[in-house]
């Protein structure tokens, strides 16, 4: 017989699988801040994770080994809840004892792989989502976009948002550029980083860039031309400096779930600049809690310049953003959710 959930005190045997739990990443983040409150909630947590596992990965060899790794270290002991985050977990997380076996999704997978590898690795990854993610109990994805995609593959997908904490947001600013347009997150193509360069070539002025990823030579020598700051990977309490100390915040990606740092810009109140893809259209309204535009460096440059020529317009947009985070973004709101998942997991019929 399974085991029932009859409280909220009682303690449930909690696994969590994530390639990373370190760093500024937004999964790692995000599984970080659930570790955290699942434990203030009273529950045992274990994770495995490529720092937990105690190896080192080369670059693009990071998500497919810890694939193998984590399946093969997949602990013998039964579990309440496993719950593996993106793909890379999942076949770790359909090997595992446990009651219920969940997967978080931060994105479209096969999309992300079909943009970056082109179009038969992405329909190859497709098949391997339509496989993998079958033999879960329930899938959870960070935004809307991503469920009905799911959904339209046959799974059961449900929507649990990405959030972030405000009392790890900073008191202090760091100002390092006149105007400061910062961008923050992966060095790479999804991420649109190419564009920006393209947007400070057309004459965007006081671009500052941290980070790391395969793109990383391209934002160098923009830096060498002297079209933009370049700061490298940064400690997340520094970038969130940097984030706070700035003008207007930005996301030109071409692929996105429910991006952190734009929870972080929204939670600072920093006026953002984003791309109208994926789950950014979900958390901000055109006009209304941002300036949302295509993936196009001259749209991108135009939207940043009214932004700095008009303070009124710069100021009701991040009021309501701000607002906006608090009734939904919040950390603790979507720790509920997740736990009342876990609650129906645990009380559901054999």
């Amino acid at each position: 017989m399974h085991r029932c959930l009859t409280s909220r005190s009682e303690t449930l045997r909690i696994l969590l699988l994530s390639p990373r739990v370190s760093g500024v990443g937004g999964i790692a983040q995000h599984v970080r801040r659930l570790a955290r409150g699942l434990r203030g909630a009273g529950h045992e947590v274990e994770l495995i994770s490529i720092e937990a596992l105690g190896v080192r990965l080369r670059k693009g060899l990071a998500n497919p080994g810890y694939s193998v790794l984590a399946a093969l270290k997949s602990p013998r002991e039964e579990f309440d809840i496993v719950h593996g985050h993106n793909l890379p977990s999942a076949p770790a997380v359909k090997l595992m004892k446990a009651h219920a076996k969940i997967v978080t999704l931060h994105g479209v997978y096969s999309r992300q792989i079909r943009l970056l590898y082109g179009g038969m690795l992405g329909s190859m990854a497709e098949l391997f989502e339509r496989w993998i993610l079958r033999g879960m109990d329930v899938v959870t994805a960070v935004s809307l976009e991503a469920v009905k995609y799911y959904r339209s593959l046959g799974i059961k997908a449900v929507h649990i948002p990405n959030a972030i904490d405000l009392s790890e947001m900073p008191c202090e600013a760091e100002k390092i550029s006149e105007p400061q347009i910062t961008y923050l997150g992966r060095l790479s193509k999804e991420k649109g980083v190419d564009i920006l360069v393209k947007a400070a070539l057309m004459g965007l002025r006081g671009v500052v860039v941290a980070g790391d990823g395969p793109m990383r030579p391209l934002i160098e020598r923009a830096a060498q031309k002297g079209l933009l700051k370049f700061l490298g990977p940064l400690p997340r309490a520094k970038a969130l400096k940097i984030l706070a100390g700035s003008d207007v915040a930005i996301l030109p990606s071409r692929e996105e779930g429910v991006s952190t740092v734009l929870l972080e810009a929204m939670a600072l109140k920093i006026p953002i600049v984003a791309t109208r893809v994926g789950g950014t259209t979900e958390i901000l309204r055109d006009g209304e809690d941002a300036l949302l535009v295509s993936p196009d460096p001259r749209e991108i440059k135009n939207s940043v310049t009214r932004l700095l020529a008009d303070n009124n317009l710069a100021k009701k947009l991040t009021e309501n953003a701000y607002q906006r985070l608090l009734n939904n973004y919040e950390w603790k709101i979507v720790l509920e959710k997740y736990l009342e998942s876990y609650k129906r997991l645990m009380s559901a019929d054999d």
